[in-house]
């Protein structure tokens, strides 16, 4: 990416879990969920490329521009899509997340194979085919 005489290309792997590990995002809740974020990803100027999860933890991976700040990026998503679960979806279910989360970069090559893993997370798990690095509490 460009940005007024500046390349850069900051791909970043958050993961986070559900309060106490609680199995919260059901199968009523995931397709809410995973929209609400595409929709606050876009809202907020981030480029998402996948999320997906389980039960008890989600992934989000995306690109941020050089004025992005990290922990606010958790911090928004998180408390957006919480208190659109809890609030504004019209579900009747409760999303809470844990305090925390966990982030890694990545390279832009590496961004395929990582969109395949975080839309395959059911599968991945249900084997205990995991990529140690891109799951919480690793």
């Amino acid at each position: 990416m460009k940005r007024a005489g500046a390349f850069y290309q900051l791909v970043y792997h958050f993961t986070w879990s559900t309060k106490n590990r609680l199995p919260l995002i059901t199968k009523e809740v995931r397709p809410r969920l995973y929209a609400y974020i595409g929709h606050k990803c876009k809202e907020l100027g981030y480029r998402l490329y996948a999320v997906g999860g389980t039960e008890d933890h989600i992934h989000v991976l995306l690109s941020l521009r050089p004025t992005d700040v990290v922990a606010d990026v958790a911090r928004r998503l998180k408390g957006a899509s919480s208190h659109y679960i809890n609030h504004e979806s019209g579900l009747d279910a409760t999303l809470y997340w844990q305090d925390g989360y966990g982030v890694v970069t990545l390279r832009h090559a590496e961004i395929p194979k990582v969109v395949q893993y975080i839309r395959n997370q059911q599968e991945h798990h249900r084997k205990k085919i995991l990529m140690e690095a891109l799951e919480p509490g690793s």
